[in-house]
């Protein structure tokens, strides 16, 4: 099994590709820069070399104009080509404003991921509009709570608070992108532990953010013992040191029990519409 990772015990590799993003972005954006905020599985202490990716927020002072904005895209994405890991970096350009100013559709300055890539590295991004993200006021919200700050001013210094019913309404969207139609088979373990870290949030109600290793463990204790089965595949998939393609990462290259998911996904329809 991966052992679970956290930013200050990482692999050397990945601290090294990750402090050299950092360099390559400060040399970019200059005093434009006003920090690099790790988020998610790597900064909770919960990241698996073999399937996790790498999330990070990039807060600048202004807003970039485009040519600026595009070339930080391109730098992103021609760096990504040389990470030690299957997991790609998932990373968003905000202004400092909006870090501060957390809603529910906010507006992003640069975005990267795996699903970007193609675009990015081909030019099909307009950096001339206004793009925003309902994504974000999760990110954000994940970065106050348990971020670690990599470069610049402090997480107290440069992001508000975010209103808990937003985060919730961001978690709940993606949440319905998963429980729709056969949307769970295109990403079982992802789709199981974010159904179990969804529902964990909704019954504790500390208003507290959770990661999907936490988020599976509660459900094997407090979901009923027939999705048992499924969140153990789910857990272990995640956790697995099998190397996978990345085109086989959502599924973590593994067969899943189609009618189980459906059962798991009907079962949290259920569940959100009783809220």
């Amino acid at each position: 099994m991966n052992r679970p990772q956290i930013w200050t015990n990482c692999d050397e590799d990945i601290r090294q590709f990750i402090e050299r993003l950092i360099d390559r972005l400060a040399s970019v954006l200059g005093t434009q820069l006003v920090g690099v905020y790790l988020h998610g599985s790597l900064a909770i202490g919960s990241y698996y070399r073999s399937k996790s990716d790498i999330d990070l927020i990039v807060v600048v002072a202004h807003p970039l104009e485009y040519t600026a904005a595009e070339r930080v895209g391109l730098l992103i994405a021609n760096e990504a080509f040389s990470r030690p890991t299957t997991g790609n970096v998932e990373l968003s350009v905000i202004t400092a404003k909006a870090a501060k100013q957390a809603q529910m559709f906010t507006p992003f300055e640069v975005h990267y991921s795996s699903d970007w890539h193609e675009k990015v590295i081909n030019h099909h991004i307009d950096y001339t509009i206004e793009q925003t993200d309902s994504d974000l006021v999760s990110h954000l919200t994940y970065v106050v709570q348990r971020g670690i700050c990599l470069h610049g001013a402090s997480i107290q210094n440069v992001f508000g608070k975010v209103e808990w019913h937003l985060f919730m309404d961001s978690v709940l969207d993606d949440l319905a992108w998963i429980l729709e139609n056969e949307h769970i088979l295109e990403a079982p373990f992802y789709g199981v532990l974010n159904i179990c870290r969804v529902l964990q949030l909704l019954h504790v109600k500390t208003e507290t953010v959770h990661s999907k290793d936490e988020g599976g463990e509660w459900g094997l204790k407090h979901l009923p013992q027939d999705y048992h089965p499924l969140i153990r595949q789910a857990l272990h998939v995640y956790r697995s040191s099998e190397k996978v393609n990345e085109d086989k990462i959502k599924s973590g290259g593994v067969k899943w029990n189609q009618t189980a998911l459906r059962t798991l996904r009907d079962y949290a329809r259920l569940k959100i519409d009783e809220q």
